[in-house]
């Protein structure tokens, strides 16, 4: 055989086992597969923030043997942190800072937010238990500047928040929205004298997502929403029924029952104003707590002067004691300045207090409210 027919022979050989050579073991084939796709973490988030309100103000009295006394009536500071670690499991914590409590650092809210499904989520910790929309909007999300501390008796731990937990849920992203829990004032608190609390609202217009709400979205939504909460606690209400050998108060103990009703209507008008009109009525069985309500109307004008809207607004305040006689009046007029919605706004308020058993009060105040 020639040496050229050698060679055409390797040639053909190699040729056959080409397609061989080319096909992998199945332990190759196993190392070249890709990997099986292990999932991404679920995303976590954290969010920071913080809330300030400053406020000074100018108070007279009808007393003659008083002078008018001028301060900050208000210096609130308030951190906050939420984030989630998983999309069903959420946290919040929150501190306050305030002047009317001796400037001491409080733990505001501290909560653990289980929520799988709009329609049923647990919160637990430290947080505002159901009760009325004043208390679930807190002084950051009011219309008006000063709080309605005269009418609303629900008890709490501090600035409304109590320890417990709450199952809520909602329907259509608000519409409908229902929360309910037990909820403890002290560590000490035997399981039987729980407070319970309760509260519904349905909204008619446009929903309002959450737990919380506000008292005004300043025309950013058309809100008539009706809302009914009530508190129930076994032992919960102390009533002084007169004085021990060393002048020391005697206290009586009776079941805490309270309820209220409260509506809020707000809609911008075809000319692009704002209406709003906030009422609640409250009745409470809590010492001389008694029954109260109130009734607010404010009017935010759309054109903007410089860089905000006007807003004036006017609250009337009532609570008639258990005992009966003269009720309680508190009357709150103001001018609010709208820069940044619930995030930066500036008011000017005054407030006159007539008690029935004291001398009337008048406090004209300066405020101004930045969070972010």
């Amino acid at each position: 055989m020639t040496t050229a027919a050698k060679a055409a022979r390797l040639v053909f050989a190699l040729l056959a086992l080409s397609p061989a050579l080319g096909r992998a073991t199945p332990a190759a084939d196993a190392e070249a597969a890709p990997a099986v796709a292990v999932p991404p973490p679920p995303p976590k988030t954290l969010n920071l923030g913080v809330g300030l309100r400053v406020g000074g103000s100018v108070d007279s009295s009808t007393d003659p043997t008083k002078t008018s006394q001028v301060g900050l009536s208000t210096l609130d500071i308030r951190p906050y942190i939420s984030g989630q670690v998983h999309p069903l499991l959420k946290f919040e914590g929150n501190l306050d800072l305030n002047n009317g409590d001796d400037s001491r650092i409080r733990v505001l809210s501290a909560v653990a937010k289980v929520e799988p499904d709009d329609l049923f989520n647990v919160w637990f910790g430290r947080f505002l238990p159901p009760s009325d929309r004043a208390n679930l909007s807190g002084p950051y999300f009011q219309n008006a500047w000063n709080y309605p501390t005269d009418v609303n008796g629900y008890p709490s731990i501090y600035a409304g928040r109590a320890d417990g937990g709450a199952v809520w849920g909602q329907l259509e992203k608000g519409k409908f929205k229902y929360m309910a829990g037990i909820f403890t004032l002290n560590t000490n608190t035997p399981i039987s004298e729980g407070l319970y609390a309760a509260r519904l609202v349905y909204n008619f217009l446009d929903p309002e997502p959450g737990y919380y709400n506000s008292s005004t979205y300043y025309g950013t939504k058309d809100i008539l929403a009706l809302g009914v909460a009530g508190q129930y606690q076994k032992r919960g209400s102390s009533i002084v029924v007169g004085t021990d050998s060393t002048g020391a108060p005697i206290f009586f103990r009776e079941d805490l029952g309270a309820f209220n009703v409260d509506l809020l209507f707000e809609k911008r008008l075809p000319w692009a104003d704002t209406l709003t009109l906030e009422g609640a009525y409250y009745n409470f069985n809590k010492g001389a707590q008694g029954w109260s309500w109130y009734a607010l109307a404010s009017y935010l004008f759309a054109p903007r002067i410089a860089f905000g809207q006007v807003q004036p607004m006017a609250r009337w305040q009532q609570l008639t004691p258990t005992a009966g006689g003269d009720p309680t009046r508190v009357v709150d007029a103001g001018l609010n300045y709208i820069i940044d919605g619930h995030n930066t706004r500036f008011a000017f308020a005054v407030q006159h207090r007539d008690p029935p058993t004291a001398p009337s009060t008048t406090s004209y105040q300066l405020g101004i409210q930045i969070q972010e």
